[in-house]
């Protein structure tokens, strides 16, 4: 696992934030006519499928890991799916003394990636409970978490999922600004739940 380049991946994606900020949110009139979002089944390689909106477009800067990176800047939405293979992980939290025997797997994976957030700089304002869910026959974790990130002058919600794959775990990201993030739920929520190993 490359903690320095998740570190700097994080901190990227605050400066990709950044740099698209100009409103403070939707209008009223704007969430009440929202169109009907359509979505487009995206595969990547043999390894898993998922529904992206098709407002959204891919990119390759949001972090350098991900198998799957789609954004679309003017509405402030970003996803992301970090796959990674269940030996290496297992041999990086055991080879660093971080894994315990009391929980799961997947919860000593979720445990670490959480770690990684707060020592990346980021500042949690508010955070749910973890809530544990299964998605396509696959376990998984989900939490929302409010942050301060250095240098935006906004507050970033991030939606993160973790599922435990037959040989590998995933960890999909998806952020907005706190402003926006009742109107990204519902989205955020139908790509989760389309997520599908292959």
């Amino acid at each position: 696992m490359k903690k320095s380049i998740y570190i700097f991946s994080l901190l990227a994606l605050s400066l990709t934030l950044n740099s698209c900020f100009s409103t403070s949110g939707e209008s009223t009139l704007d969430k009440l006519i929202a169109p009907t979002v359509e979505y487009d089944v995206v595969k990547i390689q043999d390894l898993y499928s998922m529904r992206i909106p098709t407002f959204m477009t891919v990119s390759t800067q949001l972090q350098e890991d991900a198998s799957l990176q789609y954004n679309n800047p003017f509405k402030e939405k970003y996803i992301t799916v970090l796959d990674e293979e269940r030996e290496e992980i297992m041999s990086f939290m055991n080879d660093y003394g971080v894994y315990d025997e009391s929980k799961s797997q997947l919860e000593n994976y979720v445990d670490t990636r959480l770690s990684y957030l707060t020592e990346s700089g980021i500042s949690v304002t508010n955070q749910t409970e973890l809530k544990s869910k299964m998605i396509n026959g696959r376990k998984a974790y989900s939490i929302v978490i409010d942050a301060n990130v250095p240098d935006i002058d906004q507050d970033i919600t991030y939606f993160f999922t973790y599922l435990e794959g037959k040989d590998h775990f995933y960890m999909i990201s998806s952020w907005t600004l706190y402003d926006r993030k009742d109107g990204y739920k519902e989205e955020v929520e139908t790509m989760v739940k389309s997520f599908k190993e292959l």
